[in-house]
Formats: structure tokens, C-alpha cells, sequence
């Protein structure tokens, strides 16, 4: 009865060890995801760009200016400018 238990403990710690062998073969074998994984990394470091209402170049949202209706500039001088305008 104990060696019925330790062979299928065995068996199952064997097949369980082939299949993460097989897993990470597969894995290491698809450049693809590899290379989507990496280009999703470097899309959430990335910050996002607003176009500036004036001059209608992209800024970083950080840098960027805003009026009180959430309209995006580029600088103090394009926002002075756009309310003169309007």
C-alpha cells in the first residue's frame, strides 16, 4: 500500500516537472509574445501626449497646460493667445 503511495507521489512530481519544462520551452520558443511583452512594458512607462488647442503640436500631458474647460496648450503664450482669439 505505502509503495503504491510513493509511486504515485513520484509519477506526479515527474509530471509535474515536465510540464513546466514544457512550458518554459514553449515559452522561450515564441519570439512574438516575447516581443509583445517587452513593447506592453514600455507602453505603460510611457506617458501620454495631448495636442496643444493653439499650435496644434503634442506635448506631454504633464507638461502640458490647462484652462479651465480642460483645453491642453503647450505654453502660458498659446493659451494667452487662444483666449484673445476667442
Amino acid at each position: 500500500m505505502i509503495v503504491r503511495l510513493i509511486v504515485f507521489v513520484a509519477i506526479f512530481f515527474i509530471g509535474w516537472w515536465l510540464y513546466r519544462r514544457f512550458v518554459a520551452f514553449k515559452g522561450s520558443q515564441s519570439p512574438t509574445k516575447a516581443k509583445t511583452q517587452e513593447s506592453s512594458k514600455k507602453d505603460e512607462s510611457q506617458e501620454s501626449m495631448v495636442r496643444c488647442e493653439e499650435c496644434q503640436t503634442f506635448t506631454p500631458r504633464s507638461h502640458a497646460i490647462h484652462d479651465q474647460d480642460a483645453r491642453p496648450f503647450c505654453s502660458t503664450e498659446h493659451l494667452k493667445t487662444f483666449n484673445q482669439k476667442h
